[in-house]
């Protein structure tokens, strides 16, 4: 945690880089005179779009969405404003107040008054509703996504990003890199027609590793036709899918594959086959799943880091399933958002995409780790309710099949203190609880453990923005500690850093294994 000393370095810091970026912006910040009012802040996008209809209809016309956090677990709030006095915010809060929503007066986004400098990261991609796409007076700004219904037919986007590790020490097994240099490349091609009704998305993903063969790797993230109507939608081909709400880990998310050699994080996602059909109604929007074809989770090879010690050799995966990969999965979701809720309940039956692990020897000799692939059925809650300046969050699960049936959730809150000392900064506590009623393993390393995290957003031209934070072992001294940065340089480029500390690991600690993998990572990225 930071000491008040700290805090006011880091707020000293925080000044320099909002005036250093209105210098690279070229453009001056608007007044923090500039006042809004957050009447919700939502995890899935297309409940955000259909309360910002709801308001348009109800004639609040200057609306935006604004999305808040890193890109994975982005929450896309709803503002009214702005207002040039904070007396103006509070009046129209008052209304609001009468039909129902329950806001708060915050400043308002700096970003947004600058858009052409917004940033850009890649939220969930829904579609929008019709009704918005129709509505020829609500002025829809989503930083950073724009509105699919645009004239625009064909569209191209996408980043480049060369990635530096730094290891603050040798490795475990001596096969493995110290420093390591990657790129990585990820196009979007995305093209409508039939009046924004139809639309095909293409999103390759490649990887070139300097030492980990098993890290140089090629994907499919989105290969995806859409169809929408006004009350359904239909998604064919191969996409990722998120689900989930809270910061420290995501128990629910469980459509996707972990691409693991990307990150210990478990956030980067393998492409899935899929076909998806939605019900859209006034009770809320049903998700049916069929996954004909499953995606084995990447694991690094012998030269890697952050890797199991034996490592982990996928060509010896085990199935239950006599059809192994091509076991066709289902899953079905039911999403809804009455008014400061945000609420999803799910179910999967299935091939696990969190396998076990058993100890072997290959052909060769060498010990290793080979994947257990069980069939599974999981249901899964997911809650989050926006209270003022308070998001409460909630993930549970229960899944039978992949030996005793057990049960695991995590659950905390996020407070904001927004315009921080009259500024525009925003500054969030994150604190959450990890349960799970297994023994602790390496399928189950957080059965009793706590994090705690810091947020800073400076809300700038630049949008800059940190997380730090650290997930505590309640049995031991144990520490795995984590800080993400990111900056915008200018209208295209991106630099980000990562640090990531292994700290008092005992022998019986399932992640004992990266002891020695602490490290920082520096990136540079071009958006186009």
């Amino acid at each position: 945690m930071n000491t008040g000393r700290g805090r006011g370095r880091t707020l000293v810091r925080g000044w320099v880089a909002l005036i250093a970026g209105c210098v690279l912006g070229g453009h001056a910040v608007a007044s923090q005179a500039d006042f809004a009012i957050q009447v919700g802040a939502f995890a899935n996008r297309g409940n955000a779009e259909r309360a910002l209809t709801r308001l348009g209809e109800a004639g609040f016309l200057n609306t935006r969405l604004w999305n808040i956090g890193r890109p994975v677990r982005t929450l896309t709030t709803v503002l009214v404003g702005p207002f040039s006095q904070r007396k103006q915010a509070r009046e129209v809060q008052l209304e609001l107040a009468g039909l129902g929503y329950s806001g708060f007066v915050r400043n308002y986004p700096v970003a947004l008054l600058v858009q052409p400098y917004a940033a850009k990261t890649e939220p969930e991609r829904v579609t929008t509703p019709l009704s918005v796409q129709t509505a020829p007076s609500l002025h829809v700004v989503a930083e950073p996504d724009t509105s699919r219904a645009e004239a625009t037919r064909l569209e191209w986007s996408g980043y480049v990003n060369l990635e530096y590790r730094k290891f603050f020490h040798s490795p475990v097994d001596p096969r493995q890199h110290g420093d390591n240099l990657s790129l990585a490349a990820q196009p979007e091609l995305y093209y409508a027609w039939n009046n924004g009704r139809d639309s095909f998305t293409f999103v390759p993903f490649l990887r070139l590793d300097q030492h980990d063969d098993e890290r140089t790797h090629f994907d499919i993230r989105e290969l995806t036709w859409l169809t929408a109507r006004n009350d359904w939608e239909l998604r064919i081909g191969v996409r990722k899918v998120f689900w989930g709400v809270t910061e420290s880990q995501h128990l629910v998310d469980i459509i996707n594959q972990t691409d693991l050699v990307e990150n210990i994080d478990t956030e980067d996602k393998l492409g899935q086959p899929m076909l998806n059909f939605a019900l859209i109604r006034d009770w809320g929007t049903l998700d049916f799943f069929v996954l004909p074809y499953f995606r084995e989770r990447t694991f690094p090879g012998s030269e890697g880091r952050l890797r199991m010690t034996p490592r982990v050799d996928p060509d010896g995966a085990i199935y239950e399933s006599s059809r192994e990969q091509e076991h066709v999965d289902f899953a079905a979701r039911w999403a809804h958002s009455p008014g400061d809720w945000d609420l999803g309940l799910s179910h999967f039956t299935g091939t696990s995409r969190d396998p076990r692990f058993i100890a072997g020897t290959r052909d060769d000799g060498e010990v290793v780790m080979f994947p257990i692939y069980d069939q599974i059925d999981q249901t899964g809650l997911d809650v989050q309710a926006t209270k003022g300046s308070w998001l409460w969050k909630l993930e549970a699960i229960r899944r039978s099949g992949q030996g005793p049936s057990f049960v695991a959730s995590t659950a905390g809150f996020e407070y904001t203190w927004f315009g921080l000392f009259e500024t525009p900064t925003d500054v969030g506590l994150v604190m959450e609880y990890l349960y799970d009623d297994r023994p602790r393993d390496i399928e189950a390393p957080f059965e009793d453990d706590i994090f705690a995290g810091i947020r800073l957003t400076l809300n700038d031209v630049q949008s800059t923005e940190a997380l730090v934070g650290c997930v505590f072992d309640m049995d031991s001294s144990a520490r795995l500690c984590n800080m993400e940065a990111s900056r915008r340089l200018g209208a295209h480029w991106m630099v980000e850093l990562e640090v990531r500390t292994f700290q008092e690991l005992t022998e019986d600690d399932p992640l004992f294994s990266l002891r020695r993998d602490d490290y920082a990572q520096l990136g540079m990225s071009y958006h186009f």
